[in-house]
């Protein structure tokens, strides 16, 4: 069974003239995503990329057609967001410990922030990761603060995890190391993960598929597999079969234009 089901979305808002048109943002939008899957979305700016997370989410309503995560209307189903201006959703009050246990103390399920903890522990060791947890916001760097998102949203074990453009802030060097990080959250953790990025290279060196939109409103151009084996390392920029993929999707993006 399918873990996200998208099927002739249509999205559009009302228009800002006075003739009562709307302005159409996702146009039949066909999507079918499985469990474990890491999608990543490429496009123009503007094209409605942050606007499908959005419907996902269930923090926006849509014109017509089906969204189904695990046979469930976004509303009712648990989903993890994390926009790029991660920064703003840290509560600087809290540690790092507190910001990304805070799920648990949001749900009132204080009884299981233990066990909780026991399983970030692990999950840092294994992944050789060194967060300060114990500091506050501001005394982290940009990379921690936004690993510090990332797994706040990932210990709370959501049905399927949204990231919109997580890394666009970030310096050359952090960013390269957070995609690192995520792969291996992911080829550890196996979320379902849908991730937006304004970088191709990017797109390319995470996705399992890469779905690339056309300008708005936005359509499927191209489903695209990448048949890169893993675990991908930063090296894999420099392939050929690397260079050969960019050159196709850049292709079916440049008909757009």
């Amino acid at each position: 069974m399918a873990k996200i089901q998208i099927e002739h979305l249509i999205k559009s808002y009302p228009s800002l003239k006075q003739d009562g048109e709307r302005v159409f943002v996702l146009n039949d939008i066909n999507l079918t995503i499985t469990e474990g899957e890491l999608i990543t979305f490429f496009g123009p700016n503007g094209c409605g990329k942050t606007t499908l997370l959005k419907v996902l989410a269930g923090i926006e309503p849509y014109d017509s057609g089906i969204v189904l995560i695990d046979s469930k209307v976004p509303q009712d189903a648990k989903v993890g967001l994390i926009f790029q201006n991660y920064i703003d959703s840290l509560m600087p009050w809290l540690s790092c410990w507190d910001n990304i246990l805070f799920p648990y103390k949001l749900k009132k399920r204080k009884h299981e922030i233990g066990k909780a903890k026991e399983q970030l522990k692990e999950l840092l060791s294994e992944l050789k990761i060194d967060l300060p947890l114990e500091n506050y916001p501001y005394q982290l760097s940009g990379g921690q603060q936004q690993l510090t998102a990332i797994l706040r949203t990932l210990i709370y074990h959501p049905d399927v995890i949204l990231m919109d453009e997580p890394f666009s802030s970030l310096d050359y060097q952090t960013r390269s190391f957070m995609q690192q990080i995520l792969l291996d959250i992911w080829h550890r953790e196996k979320p379902t993960i849908l991730f937006i990025s304004h970088d191709i290279e990017e797109a390319i060196f995470l996705a399992d598929r890469l779905v690339l939109l056309g300008s708005i409103p936005a359509t499927v151009k191209e489903i695209k597999t990448i048949p890169l084996n893993r675990p991908r390392m930063r090296d894999l920029f420099e392939t050929e079969d690397f260079f050969h993929i960019k050159r196709e999707c850049l292709h079916t993006i440049k008909m757009e234009t």
